[in-house]
């Protein structure tokens, strides 16, 4: 997913000279400096700002808290977090902890352009290698340096170990609680040098999850956990339809219910505020509202499905240019589609896709005259305070945001409505609210990932291989939905849609990427691999029917269009040999292969099935491979891969939101299902570290295991998928 950039002017920022301050009060040191500049080589400049200060507190015995801006959910980088700043500090893992840093400028990271706090697009862990491992190795350069003042040696004789700074000559070692307040005010060094790979302890090893004892034992608290004195709590419902409104409504149902506060109208919505959630929710269900029909009323999950495609087919979208990608060249893409020796012209949709978070939407907010304060899991933290102070009329400093741990965020929790309408209730109670949705209220209220449409026309030479690519595709906008800062004037194109097509490692020619906005009003948003999730599946399908045409191996046909892509090659090649790719497969099962590499790593899988009879299959087993770059913590990476491998199969098999007459259909999980624990197949990953720089994998999986298990179910049968999910392609999984 790549980097936003804000809807606002950055806020005016403090002094941010490189300078390293420490003070001691209650036994905690506080170190804060400016972040070096990125990981991309072993010395950097120590003196380039990168928009905030970041804190490292040390306690009095040795052990040291790392204020990081990552949300924790569920990814493992705050176990990254604590790896880099072990490693570069030669400290015992078990002595650092990362604790939440305040939503505040001086915490917003400056590698996203203007500087925001957020947790997405798998920049978690390649922003922390960067900004953390830098303001750990100046830290250490200075503790190192005061270590030799101390001693009257030069640096060069002083290295550290175990949380000290040790001499050459065997002296004992100092302990960094010694040094401190001396290294507090030396000036900074003017390179601070990284560890090489070579000398890591840490790094690349698996580490249990720091977050995981607390998860496990209860302790650990969410968004929905957080508790105010006095606190109220409400639920609501949105309109039936996308932009309907309230007609006429008969109140005193709900406040006859005991514990109901109050039934309070919001934009598009009515809340029941209650002393307990049950309270609210029974007063919320004794409410008839009548709703206006709305703008929307007509639309049809059918209906716009014929839409897209139809749009796809005119071909008349904005298109791509060269700035986008160097491939881009309608002319010469026109001149092979006339001379090729096949024309491969194929139809595919997708239909919208809800997160279906196990945790729901929830908010607790505190709101007084010249200020509010809230507790939430949220992946946009910054967002959501100008957000919300926007709703309130004060300014974003006025507004405290507590980020929590996230039960699940996918891209879901970029948006911050919900929290505004937690704060609107409360400024309306005069009491601490806390707002949660309801399921149903959180399948039915958008955010989606959206439906799409693609026709890819693939010119193929007499020997089968690729010329030229034209894609024509059709779908809502994310920009124009979301609530996540993505620059203004929003551009006419939407990036999104090209994720998948545009920068991909295949060798297919002169491209032509057209987009066509087709929009029946359903609000979308940012969902598990963005664009690449549709485009993956639209690129991989079309691949295989390009090779069953020119008679060719799928993977050789795509190790053949890797040529110039030795580290893609390398993932497929090995992600092949653990497979066994090749070898013959027992009677009546058959393989699929697809590979995504159009976010910030690269990772495939291949899917081996079986088909007892028609429409029926089952998945025998599944193997995935990643290629992080460089691994920080193969464990982690391995997990996942497997959450995506899950969270994109549950849905390639079934997942979808329909619309009927303006109204979502589904209401929960058990209309739209996820994949349990009886329907998993064995699932084996490699995790490979292919590259020179680490990259997050928290949007690998979901884009390449629905076309994979599509490719597998054409070797089958020989009738390719053009639609997801595989329910309405007539396949369903076996009992």
């Amino acid at each position: 997913m790549r980097r936003p950039e804000l809807l606002r002017p950055a806020p005016a920022r403090p002094d941010r000279r490189t300078f390293l301050r420490s003070s001691l009060a209650a036994g905690v040191w506080t170190l804060s400096l400016s972040p070096v500049a990125a990981a991309s080589s072993p010395t950097v400049p120590a003196t380039r700002p990168l928009g905030f200060a970041r804190g490292l507190r040390f306690d009095s015995r040795g052990g040291l808290t790392v204020l990081s801006q990552v949300v924790e959910m569920g990814q493992g980088t705050q176990t990254a977090i604590c790896q880099i700043a072990a490693e570069e500090l030669d400290l015992a893992l078990d002595r650092v902890q990362v604790a939440q840093a305040p939503v505040t400028p001086e915490y917003a990271s400056a590698q996203m352009q203007p500087p925001n706090y957020a947790s997405f697009g798998s920049l978690g862990l390649p922003l922390s290698m960067a900004e953390v491992g830098g303001i750990c190795a100046a830290a250490r350069a200075l503790l190192l340096q005061a270590g030799a003042v101390r001693w009257g040696v030069p640096v060069a004789a002083c290295s550290t170990r175990d949380g000290h700074v040790c001499h050459e000559d065997g002296r004992p070692p100092l302990a960094y609680a010694e040094l401190l307040a001396a290294a507090a005010q030396l000036p900074p060094p003017a390179k601070a040098k990284r560890k090489p790979r070579a000398q890591w302890r840490l790094l690349g090893q698996s580490a249990a999850r720091v977050d995981l004892p607390a998860k496990v034992d209860g302790s650990a608290r969410f968004g929905i956990d957080a508790r105010r004195p006095g606190m109220l709590v409400a639920t609501l419902m949105h309109a039936p339809r996308f932009g309907a409104e309230l007609l006429a409504m008969d109140e005193r149902p709900a406040r006859a219910i005991r514990g109901v506060r109050r039934v309070v109208r919001l934009p598009g919505a009515v809340a029941v505020v209650a002393d307990s959630y049950w309270q609210a929710r029974r007063g919320l269900l004794a409410l008839s509202p009548q709703w206006s029909a709305g703008p929307h009323a007509e639309t049809d999950t059918e209906a716009l499905r014929l839409q897209l495609r139809a749009a796809c087919q005119q071909g008349q979208g904005l298109s791509f240019s060269k700035d986008d990608d160097p491939a881009i060249d309608p002319a010469a893409v026109a001149t092979e589609l006339t001379r090729a020796a096949r024309v491969l012209d194929l139809s595919y949709d997708v239909p919208y896709l809800a997160h279906a978070t196990l945790e729901p939407m929830n908010a607790l907010a505190e709101v007084g005259p010249d200020h509010a304060e809230l507790w939430l899991s949220t992946q946009s933290a910054q967002d959501t305070q100008y957000g919300v102070a926007r709703a309130l009329g004060l300014r974003p400093e006025q507004v405290t945001v507590h980020p929590m741990l996230i039960g699940g965020g996918f891209g879901r929790r970029l948006e911050h409505g919900f929290a505004v309408e937690a704060a609107l209730l409360a400024r309306t109670m005069g009491r601490p609210v806390q707002l949660i949705w309801s399921r149903e209220t959180d399948m039915r209220a958008g955010g989606y990932r959206p439906a799409a449409a693609a026709r890819v026309r693939m010119a193929l030479g007499a020997d089968g291989w690729p010329q030229a690519l034209r894609v024509d595709c059709a779908s809502p906008s994310v920009l124009d939905h979301s609530q996540l800062s993505n620059g203004e004037p929003r551009p006419a194109l939407d990036w999104t849609v090209s994720m998948g097509w545009l920068g991909h490692d295949y060798a297919l020619g002169p491209k032509h990427v057209s987009w066509t906005r087709v929009d029946p009003g359903v609000p979308c948003g940012y969902w598990r691999s963005v664009g690449a999730s549709q485009n993956t599946f639209f690129m991989e399908c079309s691949l295989d029917r390009a090779a069953a045409w020119a008679g060719i191996d799928p993977l050789a046909f795509r190790l053949r269009l890797l040529a110039a892509k030795p580290q893609s090659q390398a993932l497929l090649k090995a992600l092949a040999e653990a497979a066994g790719w090749g070898r013959p497969l027992p009677p009546g099962q058959f393989r699929g292969l697809a590979m995504s590499a159009g976010n910030s790593a690269r990772s495939a899988h291949i899917v081996e099935i079986s088909v007892p009879a028609p429409g029926r299959f089952r998945i025998e087993r599944i193997v995935a491979a990643v290629d992080a770059g460089v691994l920080i913590n193969p464990g982690a990476v391995q997990a996942q891969m497997m959450g995506g491998t899950l969270f994109g199969l549950a849905a390639a098999l079934s997942g979808e939101i329909t619309l009927k007459q303006g109204e979502v259909q589904q209401s929960g999980f058990e209309s739209y299902s996820v994949l349990g624990l009886a329907q998993t197949p064995p699932l084996q990953v490699l995790a490979l570290g292919l590259g020179e720089q680490p990259q997050g994998v928290g949007e690998e999986g979901p884009a390449s295991i629905g076309p994979a298990l599509a490719n597998a179910l054409f070797a089958a049968s020989g009738q390719p998928i053009e639609r997801l999910p595989l329910s309405r392609s007539g396949w369903q999984l076996a009992d």
